[in-house]
């Protein structure tokens, strides 16, 4: 990389040596501590100042402003085609970044005197969640062919019941510790912080606390320690160290619903994730509002709620019926 850096030569500009130009792109490129992130960001920058060079004659990369970046991305555009796809289109986002950042760091050195990508406007991509939305009625399959007789399915069947009817994320449930289980107003409830620091009290309905209660009654005969700060979900075998008192990971969980769906004929790209999708679903498809879903399952943009519903609303749905 540093050699790539070395060879990033151009004229002087604002009375730099090449050695302190380059010692900018540096300090900028190695401020990113991943290898893959330096790597993409170098190559942004060559291709914007060779755009510069070819359509600016004379012009450097730190004196271009706000109209400079404009044809740029028209320019970017164009390649792109006409009909240019959602991945390309998030390709040009992820460009406007790296020189937004860029340009912050040029006006921090004092460089420049504005970051021209700020005033533009990005591309807008629709949100789209590509994982598997189920029907209830397979959500209903599903959790009738997990066993309860063993410890493992009273697991399985707690995880995936909790994850069926809270739409908790996997990092989520993964974190319940004992003392996340309070009760308010007479309810059982959840109290944990969701990603992005927001508070959530999720109150759990019978068909949920059944579910954890066999499952922690296992814990209690099998002589878990239940402590406040200990995992409410852990691994019922451990082969490696024999530890039992660490939290479920990813990896187990998707294993779970992976192995059911598939024992139901359910195909397609079935993940954890393919629970709160469906949770958000099923909410919306029974009529209640986005903005109380969004609530619901921990969302701070109602747009990022909307694109989880691949459900399409019954006839009898439709909002002209609200004006007869």
């Amino acid at each position: 990389m540093e050699a790539e850096v070395q060879d990033f030569r151009t004229s002087q500009v604002l009375n730099l040596k090449d050695s302190e130009r380059n010692k900018i792109y540096y300090g900028f490129l190695y401020n990113y501590s991943s290898p893959h992130t330096r790597r993409a960001y170098l190559k942004e920058l060559k291709k914007f100042y060779g755009f510069i060079k070819l359509r600016f004659q004379g012009l450097s990369e730190f004196d271009v402003d706000h109209a400079h970046l404009v044809a740029y991305k028209d320019e970017l555009l164009q390649l792109g085609g006409e009909r240019a796809q959602n991945l390309s289109l998030n390709s040009m986002n992820r460009t406007f970044s790296c020189l937004y950042a860029f340009y912050d760091y040029l006006l921090d050195l004092g460089k420049v005197k504005t970051n021209p990508v700020q005033r533009l406007k990005r591309f807008k991509i629709p949100k789209e969640v590509k994982t598997i939305d189920l029907t209830n009625e397979q959500v209903e399959k599903l959790l009738a062919i997990i066993p309860s007789e063993s410890g493992v399915g009273k697991l399985h069947f707690a995880v995936l019941t909790l994850l069926f009817t809270t739409g908790m994320r996997q990092s989520e449930l993964a974190n319940l510790r004992f003392r996340h289980l309070d009760y308010e107003n007479e309810y059982l409830v959840l109290r944990y912080m969701s990603k992005g620091q927001k508070e959530m009290v999720t109150p759990l309905n019978q068909r949920t606390i059944d579910a954890m209660g066999s499952y922690l009654k296992w814990c209690i005969d099998e002589n878990f320690s239940m402590d406040q700060e200990d995992f409410i979900f852990r691994p019922t075998i451990n082969p490696a160290s024999g530890n039992l008192n660490k939290r479920l990971d990813g990896t187990s969980m998707n294993y779970m619903i992976k192995k059911y769906a598939k024992l139901i004929g359910i195909k397609g790209n079935v993940t954890i994730h393919s629970a709160r999708s469906t949770v958000i679903g099923m909410l919306l498809e029974k009529g209640h509002s986005i903005d109380l879903v969004a609530d619901f399952v921990g969302h701070k943009d109602i747009s990022t709620t909307k694109s989880y519903n691949k459900r399409k609303l019954s006839i009898h749905q439709s909002l002209s019926f609200e004006l007869a």
